[in-house]
C-alpha cells in the first residue's frame, strides 16, 4: 500500500477512538468505502490495529456506530490474513456467548454471520476447527437464553452450508449428536432451525451418520408419545432430508411413506399441511423412488383439495351446478342487475361459512393444490390420466372461498395447461416470424420477394397423431372447456382482483394451448371484461392491482382475437370494442400500450383481409359500416396519443403500429382522414425516437391491397429520400428495416420516384456493398435489383458507382449463402436490363482472377488454387450472365473458357475457374459444344483441385444433356476403375439436379445396379460415401421403386453394403418433400436393427442418419422412440473392450474406437430435445447426460450444450439433478495440465472450462434456496476462486448474447 493510503488509515484509526460519536461514525464509514475498492490493500503491520479498532466499536455506546462496525466486518475479512480473521471470530464468539449484555450479544451474532458469509473458502477448515466446538458448547449450555440458541443455530447453519465438506467425520458426528436433541425442544423456532442445520449437514455426512439420523427420526415418528407439535418437526425433517440428500432418503421411502400417509389422515390441520409438503418434496427430489406411490399421493391430494369441514355447502353442489348450467344454457346473457344479485348471493353463501379463528383447513387445501401442481409438472407421462382425475377436481375447486387457496388452485390448472402444450410438442405458438401487427414478415432479405402477407386465418390442425386420439390431453381439455368456462365465469365476477387476474391468465393459457377454443364460451366472460376494464381506484395499492388486472385482460383479448375466426367474433364486438377503446386513455402507460395491441387485433377482426397463397391474391371482406364508429374511435384515440409530446416511448411506438394497421386494413374507408394520417406518419418517421417503427409501418401499409391513392403516393415520394438517408446511421436494426422498406416502396411506386431520389439512394447504397455486414449486404443487393427492374434508366449510374464495388466484393471469401444468391439475382436483372454491357460485366468478373492467379505461377505448374470461394462465386456469376443473354454471347464465353482448359500453357488456377464456369453454365442450359474429352483428360491433372473441378464440370454439363453425357459417365465408371472416385463425384452432381427418373431414361436401372455393386466392394470410405449420396439422390427420382430396394439391403451380409445403405437413406431423409414418407417409415423402423450391428462404422453411420431424421422429419422417429431410446443410451456407455493401447516409440497412447459412436449417440440425444422431448423420460435422459460429463473432451462439450438446452426446456427435472453434476464439473475445472502439454491440448482444456462455466451460468438460474445445496456451494466456490474473473466474463457474455437475440427478434 502506498504511503498516502497508510497515512489515511492511520488517520481513520485515530478518529475511530475519538470521543465525538460523529467522528467515530464517519471514520468507520470511510473505512468501509476504502475496503470496498479493488485497489485497496492493508499492510500486515496495520491489520491488527484496524481489527482491534473495529472490534472495540462493537461495544460502542452509540447504536449507529455499532451497526456500522458490524457492516465493516464483511469487507474487512476480505482484506486481512487468516490469523486475523480467526481472531475476529474468537472475539465475536466471546461476545456472543456472554449472557450479561444482551445488546452486545445480538450485535456480535450479526457480526459472526457477516464474517462467515465473507470469509475465504480456503479458511473453512481453520474456521470449523476453532469455532464449531464453541458453537456446540453454547448450544449445550444449561442457562443459554432462547435468543442465544436461535442465533447460534443460524450461525452453525451458515458454517455447515459453506464449509460442511471441510469438517472431519468426528466433528460432523458431534454436530449431529448436538442437533438431534434440539428436535425435541419445546420451542418451535429452535426445532425449525435445528432441522435446517441438519439439512445442511447431511449434504456432507457419510452413509453411517445419515443412517443414524434417519433411524432417530423414524423412531420418533413411530412412537405414539410424541406431541403433535414435535411430530410436525419430525415430518418436516423428512422433507428437508429429501431436499438435501434425496438419493439416500429415496432408499427409505418404503418405510417412510406409510407413516406420512397415516399422519396425513390425523386431526391436526397444520400437521396435515406439513405431511403434504413433505410428499411434494419427495415427488420433486426422489422422482424414481416415489413412482410406486404416485397413485396414492394423487388420491391424497384430491381428497384434501376439497377438505373443508367448516364450510356450509355440500359436496354435491358441483353436480347440482352442472345440472343447472346444462338446463340454463339458453340463459347465458344476463343483465347487470342479475349479476349483482348473484354476487350478493355468492357472498351470502360465504357468510354461511362456520367462522372459526382456529380453522386451519385452508392450509391443507393449499398444500394439496401445490402437491398436485408438482405432480403435473414432473410426471408428464401421466398427463392423460391427470386430465381424467385431477382436472375435474381442480375445476370444481375454482369456487374455493379462501382467496390464497383459490389462486393456488388456478395456478395449478395453469401448470396443467402448460404441460399440455409441452406434451403436444408445440410448446411455442407459431409467432416467431410474426411481427407486432400480426403480419407475417420475411425478414431474411434473401428471398425473391420480401412480401409482408396478411395471414390466412384458419383453425390450426393437430400436428401429430397423438392429438387425434380420444385420450390425448388436448382432446380431453377441449371436452372440459365448457365446464371450465362456467366454473371460471362465476369466479371472475368476484371482488378479488387477484382471483380475476389469475383467472384471465388461465383463459389466456387455454387459448394458447388450443389455439382458440373459446369462441362458444366468450360471452360468459364479457361482463367480467367490461366491468374490470372500466373500474378505477384512487387507492394506490388497489390501483396497482387494478392495473395489473387490466393488462392481463388485454393480453388475453389480444391472444383471443388473434386465434379465433373474425366471423365468430362479430356478435361480441359491440360489447368488446367500447371497453377496449376506453383503456387507450388510461393514465398508466402499460395499459395504453397493451390496449393499442388489442386494437390492432380488433381492426383485423372488424375488417379481415385474407391472403390466399395458392391463388396469390387477397380475399378482401367488405367493410361492415355498423362497426365504422369503432374504427373512427380507434383512429381518433391513436391520433390523440400521437399528438401528445410527453407520451411514453413504448406507447408512441404502439400508436404508430395501430395507425399502420388502420391504414392497412381500412385505408379505403378512411379516405377522408388519409391526409392527416399520412402527415402524422411522415412526422413520426422524421422523429428519431419513432423512426424505426414508422419505417416498418410504412412498409406494411404499402403492401396492403386496400391502401392506395394520391395521399399514399405523396407520402411515399416524400419518404424515400428520408429513408435513404437513414442508411448511413449506425443503428443496424434501423438500416435493415430501411432497406426492406425501400425495396417494397420501389417495387410498388418505383415508376413515380424521380431520378434525383434514385441518385441519392444509390449513393447511400454504395457503402453497403461490402462483406463487412453480411446481413445488410443481401438486403442492399435486393434493393439495387428492384431499382434496376423498375427503373432501367439508372443503369448508367449503377455501372459507375455500384459495379466497381460489386467486382471487388466478388473477390471476398465470405461471399456465400444468401449474399451470393442476392448477387446472382441482381446480375440476372442487370443482364436483362442492359444486354449490351455483357462483355463489360464478364471482363470485370473474370479479369481480377486471371491477373492475380497467373502472377508467379509457371504455365502448367502445380499450385494451390488461390481463393477457391471467389472462383466459385465468379463461375456462378458468369453463368447467370451467360444464361440471361443472347446465345451468341453465351457461345463466345463458352469457347473462351474452353480454350483455357485445352491450352497446356494455362496454369491450374485458371483451369479451375474455367471448369467451374463451364459446369455452372452447363447445369443451367443445354450446351451444344462437345468438350468432354478435354474434361476427362484433366482427371489426370497433378492438381487435386483441378481434378475435382473437372468432375464438377462433367456432372453439371451432364444435367443439361442427360442423354449424351450420362451413358458416358456410366461407361467410364466401368472402364476406368482408377478414375472411379472422380467419376462418382460427377455422377453425384448430375443425379443431385434430377427430380424424376424419367429424366434418366433407361439408364436409371443401370446406374442403380452399378452403384449397388460399388457399395459391395471393399473400397475407401470416401468412395463409399459418394456412392451412398448417389444412391440416396437417385432413390428420390423414383421412391416407390428404389426405396424398398434400399430397405432390403439393410440386411446385407457385408458390413460395407449396410454402411453405404445407412448413409444413402440419410440423403433420402433430408429431402424436404413428404411424398415418400410412407416408404421411409419402415426403413427407419428397421434401422433399429443396425444399432445392434457388430460393425462400429455401421452403427455410427446409422446414428448420423437418425440424427438427420430427427432434425428434418421428427415424425418419422416418434413412433419408434420407445425402441430407439434404450439402444441410443446403450451407445453412450463407454465400452472397455473398445479401448486399446498403441505404442508410439517410447510413448503409449490409449485409443478409444467407440468414441465416434458415442459422440454420434450424444448428438442424437441433443437433437431429440428440440423435437421429441415430450416423449422422453427426462430423468433417465439426465442420467446419461451426467455420465457424459465423465467422458472425453468432445462428449463433455456436447453434454454441456445439452444441459444448457435442458435447463430451459425441462427446468424442474434439471434442478432435481443439480447436485449430481457437481463432481464431474469440479473435476473438469480443477484439472491440471501436465507441464509439457502442447498448445493444442491447452486450448482444448481452456475451451472445455469455458463450456463448463457457460453451463454453470445457465444452471445457476434454476437454484432455489436450499434446493441444491451442493451445487450452490460449488457455485460460490467458483465465484470466489481462481476462476471468479472468467466466470464473471462468461456471465456477461451469456447475458449479452441473450439480449442481442431478444433485440433481434423484436426488430427483425
Amino acid at each position: 500500500m502506498s504511503g498516502t493510503n497508510a497515512y489515511m488509515v492511520a488517520n481513520l484509526l485515530e478518529k475511530m477512538s475519538n470521543e465525538d460519536r460523529d467522528f467515530r461514525y464517519m471514520a468507520v464509514n470511510d473505512l468501509i468505502n476504502e475496503l470496498q475498492k479493488d485497489t485497496f490493500s492493508l499492510e500486515p503491520m496495520i491489520e491488527g490495529k484496524v481489527v482491534r479498532a473495529v472490534l472495540a466499536l462493537m461495544d460502542d455506546k452509540n447504536s449507529e456506530v455499532q451497526n456500522l462496525a458490524v457492516k465493516c466486518l464483511g469487507p474487512l475479512v476480505k482484506q486481512i490474513k487468516e490469523e486475523q480473521t480467526l481472531d475476529i471470530i474468537d472475539r465475536l464468539s466471546d461476545f456472543a456467548s456472554q449472557p450479561k449484555n444482551e445488546e452486545l450479544r445480538g450485535i456480535a451474532s450479526i457480526g459472526l454471520k457477516s464474517v462467515i458469509l465473507e470469509v475465504s473458502p480456503h479458511s473453512g477448515y481453520a474456521v470449523c476447527q476453532k469455532f464449531v466446538p464453541k458453537l456446540l458448547h453454547m448450544l449445550q449450555l444449561a442457562d443459554a437464553s432462547y435468543e442465544m440458541q436461535i442465533d447460534t443455530l443460524d450461525i452453525l447453519a451458515e458454517i455447515l452450508s459453506r464449509f460442511g465438506s471441510q469438517m472431519t467425520a468426528d466433528q460432523q458426528a458431534r454436530v449431529q449428536s448436538t442437533l438431534l436433541p434440539l428436535l425435541d425442544h419445546n420451542r418451535a423456532a429452535i426445532r425449525k432451525r435445528a432441522t435446517t442445520a441438519l439439512g445442511y449437514l447431511v449434504v456432507h455426512t457419510n452413509d453411517e451418520l445419515f443412517s443414524d439420523l434417519f433411524a432417530y427420526i423414524l423412531k420418533k415418528l413411530q412412537t405414539t408419545r410424541v406431541s403433535t407439535e414435535k411430530l410436525r418437526t419430525f415430518v418436516q425433517c423428512t422433507g428437508v432430508l429429501s431436499r438435501f440428500s434425496a438419493p439416500r432418503l429415496g432408499k427409505h421411502l418404503l418405510e417412510l411413506m406409510p407413516i406420512i400417509v397415516k399422519e396425513t389422515a390425523g386431526e391436526d390441520d397444520e400437521l396435515r399441511e406439513i405431511c403434504l409438503q413433505s410428499l411434494e418434496s419427495f415427488v420433486i427430489r426422489c422422482p424414481t423412488e416415489i413412482g410406486p406411490f404416485i397413485g396414492e399421493i394423487i388420491s391424497l391430494g384430491l381428497q384434501y383439495l376439497k377438505y373443508d369441514p367448516n364450510y356450509a355447502l355440500d359436496e354435491d353442489e358441483e353436480g347440482d351446478d352442472a345440472d343447472a348450467d346444462a338446463d340454463n344454457d339458453e340463459d347465458k346473457a344476463m343483465d347487470e342487475d342479475s349479476e349483482d344479485e348473484d354476487d350478493d348471493e355468492e357472498y351470502e353463501n360465504v357468510l354461511d361459512y362456520s367462522d372459526d379463528d382456529e380453522d386451519m383447513s385452508w392450509k391443507a387445501r393449499r398444500a394439496s393444490a401445490k402437491l398436485l401442481g408438482t405432480i403435473i409438472e414432473t410426471r408428464i407421462d401421466l398427463l392423460p390420466k391427470l386430465y381424467q382425475t385431477v382436472a375435474p377436481a381442480l375445476i370444481q375447486r375454482f369456487k374455493e372461498h379462501e382467496e390464497s387457496v383459490q389462486v393456488d388452485v388456478l395456478h395449478t390448472f395453469i401448470v396443467l395447461l402448460k404441460q399440455t402444450s409441452f406434451y403436444a410438442g408445440d410448446d411455442t405458438v407459431n409467432l416467431a416470424m410474426t411481427d407486432d401487427h400480426g403480419f407475417e414478415v420475411d425478414v431474411s432479405g434473401c428471398g425473391e420477394e420480401m412480401a409482408i402477407k396478411f395471414p390466412k386465418r384458419q383453425t390450426p390442425q393437430p400436428d401429430n397423431a397423438d392429438m387425434e386420439t380420444s385420450d390425448s390431453p388436448k382432446y380431453l381439455l377441449r371436452t372440459l372447456v365448457p365446464k371450465l368456462s362456467r366454473a371460471l365465469a362465476k369466479q371472475l365476477r368476484a371482488k378479488s382482483t387477484q382471483t380475476r387476474q389469475t383467472g384471465f391468465r388461465l383463459l389466456r393459457e387455454v387459448v394458447y394451448v388450443l389455439h382458440g377454443g373459446l369462441q362458444d364460451q366468450i360471452e360468459q366472460f364479457i361482463p367480467a371484461i367490461e366491468t374490470s376494464l372500466s373500474t378505477s381506484s384512487a387507492d394506490q395499492h388497489h390501483l396497482a392491482l387494478s392495473s395489473n388486472l387490466k393488462i392481463e385482460i388485454l393480453a388475453f383479448l389480444r391472444l383471443f382475437l388473434r386465434n379465433h375466426s373474425p366471423k365468430s367474433l362479430h356478435p361480441y364486438l359491440n360489447r368488446l370494442c367500447p371497453a377496449v377503446i376506453q383503456t387507450i386513455s388510461d393514465k398508466f402507460y402499460k395499459i395504453t400500450s397493451e390496449s393499442f395491441l388489442v386494437c390492432i387485433e380488433l381492426i383485423k377482426v372488424i375488417r379481415p383481409i385474407v391472403y390466399d397463397s395458392k391463388a396469390g391474391q387477397y380475399d378482401i371482406e367488405p367493410m361492415n359500416m355498423d362497426y365504422m364508429p369503432y374504427i373512427s374511435a380507434i383512429y381518433d384515440a391513436t391520433i390523440n396519443v400521437l399528438n401528445t409530446s410527453d407520451a411514453d416511448q413504448e406507447v408512441k411506438e404502439r400508436s404508430v403500429m395501430c395507425l399502420a394497421a388502420l391504414l392497412a386494413q381500412t385505408g379505403d374507408v378512411l379516405e377522408a382522414k388519409q391526409h392527416e394520417a399520412w402527415n402524422m406518419l411522415l412526422e413520426r418517421l422524421r422523429n428519431e425516437v419513432t423512426r424505426i417503427i414508422s419505417v416498418r409501418s410504412l412498409a406494411i401499409v404499402c403492401q396492403s391491397p386496400v391502401a392506395a391513392g394520391k395521399e399514399l403516393e405523396r407520402c411515399v415520394l416524400s419518404a424515400v429520400d428520408d429513408i435513404a438517408l437513414l442508411l448511413r446511421k449506425s443503428n443496424r436494426a434501423l438500416r435493415i428495416t430501411s432497406l426492406e422498406c425501400l425495396t417494397i416502396l420501389i417495387k410498388r411506386f418505383g415508376e413515380h420516384i424521380p431520378m434525383q431520389s434514385y441518385d441519392i439512394l444509390l449513393q447511400e447504397l454504395k457503402p453497403l456493398i461490402s462483406d463487412v455486414d453480411l446481413h445488410l449486404l443481401p438486403l442492399a443487393l435486393t434493393t439495387i435489383k428492384a431499382v434496376i427492374t423498375v427503373q432501367p434508366g439508372t443503369i448508367q449510374q449503377i455501372k459507375a458507382s455500384i459495379l466497381p464495388s460489386l467486382f471487388q466484393l466478388i473477390q471476398s471469401p465470405l461471399l456465400q449463402g444468401s449474399a451470393l444468391e442476392s448477387l446472382l439475382s441482381l446480375l440476372a436483372s442487370l443482364a436483362k436490363a442492359s444486354p449490351n454491357d455483357y462483355d463489360l460485366l464478364i471482363k470485370g468478373l473474370v479479369d481480377p482472377l486471371l491477373n492475380v492467379q497467373t502472377t508467379g505461377v509457371s504455365a502448367g505448374g502445380v499450385a494451390a488454387v488461390a481463393n477457391k470461394q471467389a472462383a466459385s462465386a465468379v463461375a456462378q456469376c458468369v453463368a447467370v450472365l451467360a444464361v440471361n443473354n443472347s446465345e451468341t454471347n453465351r457461345d463466345q464465353t463458352i469457347q473462351h473458357f474452353q480454350s483455357y482448359i485445352e491450352s497446356p500453357a494455362v496454369n491450374d488456377s485458371i483451369k479451375y475457374l474455367s471448369l467451374l464456369t463451364l459446369g455452372e453454365i452447363g447445369r443451367r442450359v443445354h450446351l451444344k459444344q462437345d468438350f468432354h474429352e478435354q474434361i476427362l483428360s484433366l482427371f489426370s491433372a497433378q492438381s487435386e483441385e483441378v481434378k475435382f473441378a473437372a468432375a464438377f464440370a462433367l456432372g453439371n454439363v451432364a444435367v443439361g444433356n442427360i442423354g449424351k453425357y450420362l451413358p458416358l459417365i456410366v461407361g467410364q465408371i466401368r472402364e476406368q476403375p482408377k478414375r472411379r472416385y472422380l467419376l462418382l463425384h460427377a455422377l453425384k452432381e448430375a443425379s443431385g439436379c434430377l427430380e424424376e427418373e424419367a429424366a434418366l431414361g433407361s439408364a436409371s436401372d443401370e446406374i442403380w445396379n452399378l452403384l449397388l455393386e460399388g457399395s459391395e466392394s471393399d473400397q475407401e470410405e470416401g468412395t463409399r460415401t459418394v456412392v451412398a449420396e448417389c444412391l440416396g439422390k437417385l432413390a428420390l427420382t423414383n421412391p416407390k421403386k428404389f426405396l424398398p430396394q434400399l430397405e432390403e439391403r439393410l440386411s446385407s451380409p457385408t458390413a460395407h453394403s449396410r454402411a453405404t445403405v445407412a448413409t444413402a437413406v440419410k440423403y433420402a431423409v433430408v429431402d424436404p418433400s413428404q411424398e415418400h414418407d410412407d416408404l421411409l417409415r419402415p426403413i427407419i423402423a428397421r434401422f433399429l436393427n443396425l444399432l445392434q450391428d457388430p460393425d462400429l462404422n455401421v452403427r455410427r453411420l446409422t446414428l448420423l442418419t437418425i440424427n438427420s431424421a430427427i432434425h428434418r422429419k421428427p415424425y418419422l422417429v416418434r413412433n419408434v422412440l420407445p425402441q430407439l431410446i434404450p439402444l441410443l443410451y446403450d451407445e453412450t456407455v463407454i465400452k472397455e473392450e473398445l479401448i486399446h493401447t498403441v505404442e508410439m516409440g517410447p510413448f503409449k497412447h490409449k485409443v478409444d474406437d467407440g468414441l465416434e459412436v458415442r459422440k454420434a449417440a450424444y448428438e442424437c440425444m441433443y437433437a431429440l430435445l428440440s423435437t421429441c422431448l415430450e416423449k422422453i423420460d427426462v430423468y433417465e435422459f439426465l442420467n446419461r447426460v451426467r455420465a457424459g460429463l465423465d467422458d472425453q473432451h468432445d462428449i463433455k462439450m456436447l453434454t454441456n450444450l445439452t444441459l444448457i438446452r435442458l435447463s430451459k426446456m425441462a427446468p424442474t427435472a434439471v434442478s432435481q439433478k443439480l447436485d449430481d453434476l457437481v463432481i464431474p464439473m469440479k473435476s473438469t475445472l480443477d484439472f491440471k495440465m501436465r507441464s509439457n502439454a502442447v498448445k493444442q491440448e491447452v486450448e482444448k482444456n481452456q475451451e472445455l472450462v469455458r463450456a463448463t462455466l457457460r453451463c454453470m451460468v445457465a444452471l445457476s438460474a434454476l437454484t432455489d434456496t436450499g434446493a441444491a445445496p451442493t451445487f450452490d456451494s460449488f457455485l460460490r466456490e467458483v465465484k470466489m476462486g481462481p476462476l471468479a474473473e472468467e466466470y464473471k466474463l462468461t456471465l456477461v457474455e451469456v447475458e449479452n448474447r441473450e439480449n442481442r437475440a431478444a433485440d433481434y427478434m423484436d426488430l427483425s
